[in-house]
């Protein structure tokens, strides 16, 4: 009998020793890659400059872009990437290792929501790992600068503190904690979603067990509710504050959270089922769509009714992106895929009632999708190119010459020859601020910074150049990398 005993001990152990190898051995594959070429993706170079303006206008605490204070995005991950560019880490290690750590705690907290919502079913948390770990959008967004792994991580963090604190209160201030953080990383997500979440359990309020009256009614609740509001924005209080007299703070967490997503109103708004199949099943449609279901079954088949509150939360975030009126993209999907890997492993223990044989069907699943390691051709790391020059090899030229007293402009409305306004910030124009012409109102744009003569100095397509090139006085061009014009002018004609 004794002999049995270590034995047993171990079998119960097993699957959670699996899923905590599965989590170092993928994150180790994925290292690899995060030192290849640089960043290329348009939104990464916000990333950078961000990063970059901690040191560079000697302030950490305000995130700073195109060198104006800016509040479109929290600070949590721009500090980690300046924190390793100051112990002299390589710009795009730096850039790329916080989503890759990200990552591997967003595969750990996968594995405690499983753990939670599949408690008699240990097998399943390393089959949710696997599954999340299959998917190619993940590791691209593990490997890159953008904060979508971060959210993610806070995201599924917050489901698990949640259900946690449904079934004991006094776990509600560390939920506010987890909100809190998110909100540093890139928005309080984590609140929207115990929002969905007290939604569906209020509709399915005659098959819930205990009442949500009951599970809502307590001090616990009540008090950390209120904290997680004021954490959440206390990013933006303290910037509100700073800079109340500042007129050139731009963005907000409204702005860039909630107005984006307010439902349109009215045919012409909305999303072609085109769309929406992109958005939300990306080119992983058969994992998810699996997913939702299993998100649907598991509740009754587990007597868990508590669990239609992750259900909510799934189904109600799809209508929202269905719905937004402001611009969505397919990667905030990532904030779900932990999820709908727990679903998809609800599902696989609903139907073939073993671990073992669900466990199975996890890596069944996982080979049939194309398995967990990818590599760099998959995960798009080669560096943005115009015509075969970098950013860097196009801009350097530009901020090497640019003189304190020149105004920097650049031109941004040829669509195919267009630069990140990240990528200028970082390259050519340091500290200074610089002018962006999304369109040709190069008067209008100097009579609004204040412009009553002096030297020029600016980056234009060709196309873009013969637009404004017959306004200037004391005009020259240069020919950059990638066939930019690098021009500079001692003022503009008059009348122009």
């Amino acid at each position: 009998m004794t002999s049995r005993a270590p034995l047993s001990a171990f079998a119960n152990r097993a699957p959670y020793v699996v899923a905590v190898l599965l989590i170092f051995v993928l994150v180790g594959w994925h290292a690899q890659f995060i030192s290849v070429g640089m960043i290329s993706h348009f939104d990464e170079y916000y990333t950078f400059e961000r990063s970059v303006s901690f040191a560079r206008m000697e302030d950490w605490w305000a995130v700073y872009s195109r060198n104006e204070p800016t509040l479109k995005k929290p600070p949590l991950q721009y500090w980690m990437i300046a924190g390793l560019m100051e112990l002299g880490v390589s710009d795009v290690i730096a850039l790329r290792a916080p989503s890759l750590l990200f990552a591997g705690l967003t595969l750990c907290a996968t594995g405690l929501l499983a753990r939670i919502v599949l408690p008699q079913h240990p097998w399943a948390v390393a089959s949710a790992v696997l599954i999340v770990a299959s998917s190619q959008s993940f590791w691209s967004n593990a490997t890159s600068a953008m904060l979508d792994q971060g959210a993610a991580f806070f995201v599924t963090l917050g489901l698990v503190t949640m259900l946690l604190a449904f079934e004991r209160p006094r776990l509600w201030p560390l939920f506010a904690f987890v909100v809190f953080l998110g909100g540093l990383q890139k928005g309080p997500v984590a609140l929207g979603f115990l929002l969905f979440a007290v939604l569906a359990l209020a509709v399915t309020a005659k098959l819930q067990d205990v009442p949500l009256r009951a599970r809502l009614r307590n001090r616990w609740f009540l008090g950390s509710l209120f904290l997680a509001l004021v954490l959440a924005f206390s990013w933006q209080l303290l910037q509100d504050w700073r800079f109340a007299q500042d007129d050139a703070i731009g963005g907000s967490v409204e702005k860039e959270m909630i107005n984006r997503f307010v439902p349109s109103v009215g045919d012409e708004a909305a999303r072609t089922w085109t769309t929406i199949r992109w958005l939300i099943l990306g080119n992983e449609p058969i994992p998810r769509l699996i997913g939702f279901l299993g998100l649907l079954v598991i509740p009754f088949s587990l007597k868990r009714p508590l669990l239609l509150g992750l259900t909510g939360i799934a189904f109600i975030f799809v209508v929202i992106m269905w719905m937004a009126s402001g611009n969505v993209y397919a990667r905030y999907m990532l904030l779900l895929t932990p999820l709908l890997a727990v679903g998809t492993a609800g599902l696989f223990v609903t139907l073939l009632r073993k671990d073992h044989f669900a466990a199975l069907a996890g890596i069944a699943l996982s080979v049939w999708i194309g398995g967990p390691f990818f590599g760099n051709a998959q995960l798009g790391l080669e560096a943005a190119t115009r015509n075969g020059a970098t950013f860097d090899e196009i801009l350097h030229p530009v901020g090497a010459a640019l003189q304190p007293d020149e105004i920097l402009i650049v031109c941004a409305w040829d669509r195919p020859m267009r630069i990140p306004p990240g990528a200028y910030t970082v390259y050519a124009a340091g500290t200074a601020h610089f002018i962006r012409l999304r369109q040709d109102n190069l008067t209008e744009a100097l009579d609004d910074w204040g412009y009553t003569g002096g030297p020029l100095r600016g980056v234009c397509s060709p196309s873009e150049m013969a637009q404004i090139a017959d306004r200037f006085d004391g005009f020259a061009t240069q020919t950059l990398p990638g066939g930019y014009l690098h021009w500079t002018a001692s003022g503009l004609k008059a009348g122009s």
